[in-house]
């Protein structure tokens, strides 16, 4: 631009060589000169623009080039047929594959082929975007890639591939942890039921065992009080039937004494005396026989029995017994079946119940016995302390006052009454108890206060149909007696009572307290002795051993067995060879009877 100036100063001084240079013309020139300089000044500035713009071009175009070089996407331009076109983005080991000219759908998955060319399509003909997610590459070096296809200007595509390879691995590896998670707590799941169930089954199974031994220790404690409820009553039964046999003693002199003072008194005032001594004596029998019935030691004489006939036979004694007020209903089973009893003992069992019923009910009410047939099992048997079988059960049902549970377990006890003193022994239902058991049966008790109480007695069926009962024999023919008896009883009344009855009758007799003073006096009066009649239970030695040591030397000699125990009868029978035993308390014809029996059967 100065170059112009000066030029044309130059020319200017050619024009005006002789004189300066016109003011208007100086001053076109100042202006042109203004011009030409803020020309230059503005091409300076364009020129330093300009190669601040193309510096600026191209460092962005540097950083563009290093921005897409370092994107991790691969960016390739193609054709809708698949040819590529340009390839930018990162570099990776398919640049080998993917380069300008080649087919991009030859290095795609079969399986996805067709869904990429028919993006291709699409995108390329609607103009659209589309996303997918595409295989290439053989195994084992196969890539999987998210592609993402853009439409360009003349039906070109912008195909963006990213590599997910890892990520699609990794999301096989998380579905695989994620289905063997599933299946672990899938396993679990079925462990924990597994084991709830068995930890169901374990505590059902404890409760059961603590049901079962809660019950065994109920049934344990309920044997147990039944086990001392049995010794107690065999205890008492021991202790009764010890009492009744020391008093049988006394009784049976008592009464023999007085049998023989009234053959004597005929006629004279002291007789009526000597009368209320037998009969106090026979009521004492009677109380003593209570006594020996509880403690199972009494007497019986079983016959086959049809227990209906006997109800209603004693029915009628009943009524008035226990008087009109008390109604009485029979319910009898009509095909029952037979029992092998006493029948006299059945009779008092049934009376001593209805008097016992009566006290219950003194306003009035109803009683009810009844009779069936009892198949019970063994379960059954258990509460009636029986063993299973078939039983004929009579049952004594009344509407009076019940018996509180305090003594409910008490009303066997011999002695134990709740009535008034005076109005009764406490031993009647102790007989009924004592014939029961004696009799192979057994006995319950069911009683609610305000609502009665029912007698349950079980007696053994039998099949016998015939009597078996023997009449009894024919009286020994009354004779006077002759020889020597032996005697030996360690009661002394008992033992001068026997005495003087035999002596009476024409014996002579020796007397011996005991077995051991009997044998001695047997060897010094071998040949005189015509029988024995020996008491059972004697110090130093007793009946039975003496008989054994008799017979050893005199295996004929006629023996007489005394006892006030029932029990001991078939053993004597069977140790002394049928052996006759003579009970107590007996009366002086019994004795004689015995005595005369015994020699004859020698």
């Amino acid at each position: 631009m100065s170059n112009v100036h000066s030029l044309l100063r130059r020319q200017l001084k050619r024009f005006f060589p002789d004189r300066e240079v016109p003011a208007d013309v100086q001053a076109l020139l100042d202006a042109v000169n203004a011009a030409y300089h803020q020309f230059d000044n503005d091409r300076s500035m364009l020129e330093r623009s300009l190669d601040l713009s193309s510096q600026e071009l191209l460092q962005a175009n540097s950083e563009l080039r290093a921005l897409v070089g370092a994107f991790p996407d691969h960016i390739l331009r193609v054709q809708p047929d698949g040819v590529i076109l340009d390839i930018k983005g990162a570099p990776s080991d398919r640049s080998g594959t993917w380069l300008p000219g080649s087919n991009f759908l030859d290095t795609v998955d079969v399986k996805v082929r067709p869904q990429v060319i028919e993006a291709l399509q699409q995108v390329a003909s609607r103009q659209r975007t589309v996303s997918l997610e595409l295989e290439a590459g053989a195994a084992p070096q196969a890539r999987f890639y998210e592609a993402r296809l853009l439409p360009l200007e003349a039906s070109q595509v912008l195909l963006i591939l990213r590599d997910v390879t890892e990520r699609h691995y990794a999301e096989q590896q998380l579905r695989a942890s994620q289905m063997a998670l599933h299946e672990a707590h899938r396993d679990l799941e079925r462990r924990v039921a597994e084991r709830t169930a068995e930890l169901h089954r374990a505590n059902d199974d404890l409760r059961r065992e603590n049901a079962e031994r809660q019950a065994a220790e109920a049934a344990r404690s309920e044997l147990e009080e039944q086990l001392r409820h049995a010794q107690k009553m065999e205890a008492i039964g021991r202790l009764s039937g010890g009492i009744a046999h020391d008093f049988n003693n006394l009784l049976t002199a008592i009464r023999g004494y007085s049998e023989l003072l009234l053959k004597e008194l005929h006629g004279s005032p002291l007789r009526a005396d000597v009368e209320e001594i037998f009969n106090a004596a026979n009521r004492a029998s009677t109380l003593t026989g209570q006594l020996l019935a509880f403690s199972r030691r009494q007497l019986l004489s079983p016959e086959i029995l049809v227990l209906n006939q006997r109800v209603m036979d004693i029915s009628r004694l009943l009524t008035r017994l226990i008087g009109e007020h008390i109604a009485i209903d029979l319910h009898l089973a009509s095909d029952l079946w037979s029992v092998r009893a006493d029948a006299a003992q059945l009779e008092q069992v049934l009376v001593n119940l209805a008097l016992n019923a009566r006290d219950a009910m003194p306003q009035g009410g109803r009683l009810a016995i009844e009779t069936a047939n009892r198949d019970l099992t063994a379960a059954q048997a258990k509460a009636f302390d029986v063993a299973p079988g078939r039983y004929v059960e009579l049952r004594v049902r009344d509407t009076g006052a019940g018996i509180p549970k305090d003594i409910l377990g008490r009303i066997f006890e011999p002695f134990f009454t709740t009535k008034p003193k005076g109005a009764g022994t406490g031993l009647g239902l102790s007989m009924v108890y004592g014939f029961v058991k004696q009799s192979g049966g057994s006995i319950n008790v069911d009683s609610t206060p305000g609502r009665g109480t029912t007698f349950s007695l079980l007696l053994p069926r039998t099949d016998d149909a015939s009597d078996q009962a023997h009449a009894p024999a024919a009286a020994a023919q009354e004779k006077r007696g002759s020889g020597t008896v032996l005697i030996a009883e360690d009661e002394r009344a008992l033992r001068r009572l026997s005495a003087t009855v035999l002596v009476q009758a024409g014996y002579r007799t020796l007397e011996a307290g005991d077995g051991q003073q009997a044998f001695e006096m047997f060897t010094d009066h071998s040949r005189s002795i015509v029988m024995v009649v020996t008491d059972v239970v004697m110090p130093r030695m007793g009946g039975i051993e003496l008989a054994g040591r008799l017979r050893t030397t005199h295996p004929n000699l006629p023996i007489l067995f005394v006892t006030g125990y029932v029990e001991q009868t078939d053993a004597l029978r069977e140790s002394a060879a049928g052996a006759p035993v003579l009970l107590k308390p007996f009366s002086p014809e019994a004795l004689l009877k015995a005595v005369s029996g015994a020699l004859q059967g020698r």
